[in-house]
């Protein structure tokens, strides 16, 4: 079985973008990623979304780890094109107003 693979980049100060497979394996070097970028980003930033290609749960708790990290390091935090499955997830944990309010 190939393992899955994502990333996170940085578009500008204010841009970054999640791309690949989003799940248990990945998530964990995703919230590195992101909390290195955390450190150096403007007040505000925005993570898009689009490019990625599936995910689960594991995104979900992804984006709660990026909000809680965002907040410690005192930055405003937006996602933007959240997959469907994501939206899915958080209806279903009744959490899904908390995340459309970050969108």
């Amino acid at each position: 079985m190939q393992q899955s693979q994502a990333e996170m980049s940085q578009q500008s100060n204010q841009q970054y973008s999640v791309s690949g497979a989003v799940d248990l394996t990945t998530a964990p070097n995703l919230m590195r990623q992101a909390a290195a970028f955390f450190k150096s980003a403007d007040k505000k930033i925005t993570i898009d979304l689009s490019q990625v290609t599936s995910s689960n749960s594991a995104a979900l708790a992804l984006m709660l780890e990026m909000l809680k990290q965002a907040r410690e390091n005192q930055i405003e935090l937006h996602f933007e094109h959240l997959p469907e499955t994501m939206l899915t997830i958080a209806k279903a944990y009744g959490i899904d107003s908390e995340i459309r309010e970050f969108t």
